[in-house]
């Protein structure tokens, strides 16, 4: 079911959280997890920003595109929405993200997972893998990312914690809130577990612009996984480090390594921008593995269950805390 258009028209100041989406797919997915969509208000003409603007479970929320994907047109768009809403206190950041199949408490990620910004270790949450200095022989990381605000992290423990005591899947059924029209055939749809494959890290991709079905990828070089068909009924959803630099990483070797060197669950290109000035928590559905064979197919989905996630965060957030 698609969100209320409601004549209601608040003030600027209303609005307390930003919801972030780098692209087209994302912001489709973010507008149909709204439970209504308010008028649009009048903005400063340095602000080129185009805003959603709307509410879930009594929360009011801005929704902003980027022009493009990366870091530097994240920090703009965050600047400038900040200038036009004053009030708001923090941000999610959400849309798809290159997964790193390692194991974490919840099993192996996969295609479709969500993973999700949390401080670990030395880490808070979100690491820029490439800013810092070359000294002999090495690369020194330097410098760090704000993490996520309490109030979201809080919500983000509850949330795991509640899913475990019961049966249906809150995240599963907000997914369903995304319409198929004709115009997006089967774009938001699960692909199918049998879809997922994890090639060789030292395989490469054997045709550029062609599927490994049509471009003849060697089956034999997957990595054999056990299927669960019960992952379209239940979101996997992993929390820990993510990592974001100015690249997309399209090899696995890369991945491997710089996976180890920071202990991360994913690679994105946005956080760094948005969390220069900004508190916020980063949401990733997955949509490739950072290798050559990286495709579209899993977009759509990865998309949805990102912005499904980042909805049922409003169930578990103080409605007084995000006001206030």
């Amino acid at each position: 079911m698609h969100p209320i258009m409601s004549p209601k028209r608040l003030r600027h100041d209303s609005y307390r959280v930003a919801w972030i989406c780098p692209l087209e797919v994302e912001q489709i997915a973010a507008m149909e997890m709204l439970d209504e969509r308010h008028s649009r208000l009048p903005q400063p003409s340095e602000d080129s920003n185009v805003y959603n603007l709307g509410s879930i479970n009594n929360h009011n929320v801005v929704i902003v595109g980027l022009p493009q994907a990366g870091n530097c047109h994240a920090a703009t768009v965050v600047t400038q929405m900040r200038m036009t809403f004053k009030n708001l206190k923090y941000g999610l950041l959400v849309g798809i993200g290159g997964g790193v199949p390692v194991e974490t408490d919840y099993g192996m990620i996969r295609l479709g997972h969500v993973v999700v910004s949390e401080p670990r270790g030395t880490h808070s949450g979100a690491i820029q893998y490439d800013h810092g200095k070359a000294n002999a022989g090495y690369f020194e990381r330097t410098g760090s990312l704000a993490p996520p605000p309490l109030a979201l992290l809080n919500a983000a423990r509850e949330l795991s914690i509640s899913r475990e005591l019961i049966d249906n899947d809150p995240i599963s059924e907000n997914v369903k809130k995304i319409r198929i029209s004709r115009q997006t055939p089967r774009r938001f749809k699960f692909p199918g577990a049998a879809n997922d494959h994890l090639y060789l890290a030292d395989y490469e991709h054997q045709q550029k612009g062609v599927s490994c079905e049509d471009g003849g990828c060697d089956k034999d070089q997957r990595i054999p996984r056990p299927i669960n068909e019960e992952d379209d009924l239940f979101v996997v959803v992993h929390r820990g480090t993510i990592a974001t630099g100015e690249k997309v990483i399209k090899d696995a070797k890369e991945r491997d390594d710089l996976a180890e060197s920071y202990t991360v669950l994913c690679f994105e290109t946005e956080a760094a921008g948005a969390l220069t000035d900004f508190p916020c928590m980063v949401i990733r559905g997955i949509s490739d593995y950072c290798d050559s064979h990286k495709n579209d197919e899993w977009h759509g989905y990865a998309a949805a269950v990102a912005a499904a996630y980042a909805r049922q965060l409003f169930f578990h957030m103080s409605i007084e805390e995000a006001q206030r």
